[in-house]
């Protein structure tokens, strides 16, 4: 008789454990979800017009362009260029580093593209309006 007593008992557990074992599956994968529940909202076509007034190059280590750009009185937007190292160098991408070969620091410039979370914006347009 204590075979019939154990066998309820084991299925109750196996149960609990099939359902305790559902809820971690399901918390794990909404937690863990990247969906755009936990990004911040970028514009998109955010425009930056100023003066360069800093230039940090870290192509030497393969890496893209931070240009620094007055665009008001006691105003600096971090504008980033990215690296033509990166598989493909897109055409659009070597013309930006052109434009930053040509600049030079008090040239106004115009960059055009999306914020990222740190707020600064990753350059998919750039031109240079004055030099």
């Amino acid at each position: 008789m204590p075979s019939r007593r154990m066998a309820p008992a084991f299925s109750a557990r196996i149960a609990t454990f099939a359902y305790l074992c559902t809820i971690v599956v399901l918390v794990t994968a909404v937690g863990c979800s990247s969906g755009p529940r936990g990004q911040l909202p970028t514009a998109p076509g955010t425009v930056v017009t100023g003066t360069l007034v800093a230039i940090k190059d870290d192509r030497p280590m393969d890496g893209g362009i931070d240009l620094t750009l007055a665009t008001g009185p006691g105003v600096r937007e971090v504008v980033r260029v990215p690296s033509a190292f990166r598989p493909p160098p897109r055409d659009e991408v070597l013309a930006m580093h052109a434009v930053v070969d040509a600049s030079k620091i008090g040239d106004r410039l115009r960059a055009r593209g999306t914020r990222d979370e740190s707020g600064t914006l990753r350059v998919e347009h750039l031109e240079r309006l004055s030099f």
